[in-house]
């Protein structure tokens, strides 16, 4: 029977203890199972015998993920029979070996991988130890930024995106609460408008979301034909595949585009379109409505889906 991983990484001081040990007492996610953490990393949180008692949890602590040896995951396996394994990485290894095939026990498989940063510190762990910070994210689901600054917030989430695009990443400030309007720091309408292949599905809902806030606004974002609006001339429907949720349910997100002819784009093919985005009041309701003034044919982004994470 597979046995869940939880991998939690990132830089001493950042939230990694406390996060396990959260998990651990959030009864959504612990009704009582056995549970193993694997600690590499001690801070100044720990792991005292009333919270292992209360979650039903064992530790062993190691001194390098080198110790983590097969035959030792094998005998650990044995002698505690965990239903759940959680393993908290030292910031300063290289975490990349358990990703590989045969990193792990046959019947250990990962489940998620977090990352979490100190805002206060990441710039400098960015600037210094760059093959860390890369290491802590090419593989995670998730990462969190606690004691984030709002000014911050654009320059990590632009970095660790380069780095791992499918990652979500949460904000935290000084009070633990999440730094939330993130749109309003990646789209700025003040200027001109170039939208990554990235976070055109961030755009799409914002722009569902607050129409208004796109009018008047130029802007540049890679697009596919979707359809034809018959009752008009030179103006189709263009954007991008979002899966919703699986494979059977693709949608397009997608706006009406006038000034480009219909006949002169294909299925399939991407095209990098430029113009204005103008409102469109209806009495159901309001849309943008991109005036293209230029548009040509591109290549197709990395990830064909959209994703809507930030």
């Amino acid at each position: 029977m597979d046995k869940p991983v939880y991998i939690f990484s990132g830089f001493l001081d950042a939230g990694k203890t406390t996060a396990i040990k959260e998990s651990l007492w959030d009864r959504n996610f612990n009704e009582g199972e056995k549970n193993l953490i694997l600690v590499f990393e001690q801070g100044d949180e720990e792991y005292d015998e009333d919270f292992l008692q209360d979650t039903n949890s064992e530790v062993i602590y190691y001194e390098r993920l080198s110790d983590l040896t097969m035959a030792e995951m094998k005998k650990i396996d044995r002698a505690y029979k965990p239903e759940r394994v959680i393993i908290e990485l030292n910031g300063m290894e290289d975490e990349t070996p358990l990703y590989k095939p045969g990193g792990l026990l046959g019947n250990w498989v990962i489940a998620q991988t977090l990352t979490f940063f100190d805002g206060t510190t990441l710039r400098l762990f960015m600037n210094n130890m760059k093959q860390f910070v890369f290491n802590h994210v090419v593989n995670c689901e998730e990462i969190y930024i606690n004691r984030c600054k709002e000014d911050d917030v654009l320059f990590f989430r632009n970095n660790l995106k380069a780095i791992n695009p499918r990652a979500i990443i949460s904000f935290l400030d000084d009070n633990n609460n999440f730094i939330k309007n993130i749109s309003q720091h990646l789209f700025d309408t003040s200027k001109d408008l170039f939208i990554d292949d990235n976070d055109y599905g961030l755009w799409y809902i914002d722009a569902v979301d607050d129409p208004w806030k796109y009018d008047g606004c130029q802007i540049t974002l890679k697009m596919q034909y979707v359809e034809t609006l018959d009752e008009y001339e030179n103006v189709c429907v263009m954007g991008r595949k979002a899966m919703v949720c699986c494979s059977n349910d693709v949608q397009d997100a997608a706006i009406t585009v006038v000034g480009v002819d219909p006949k002169v784009v294909s299925d399939g093919r991407f095209y990098q379109v430029s113009g204005k985005l103008k409102c469109m009041e209806t009495p159901e309701f309001t849309t943008c409505v991109l005036y293209a003034d230029d548009f040509q044919a591109a290549e197709a982004p990395l990830d064909y889906f959209v994703n809507f994470n930030y």
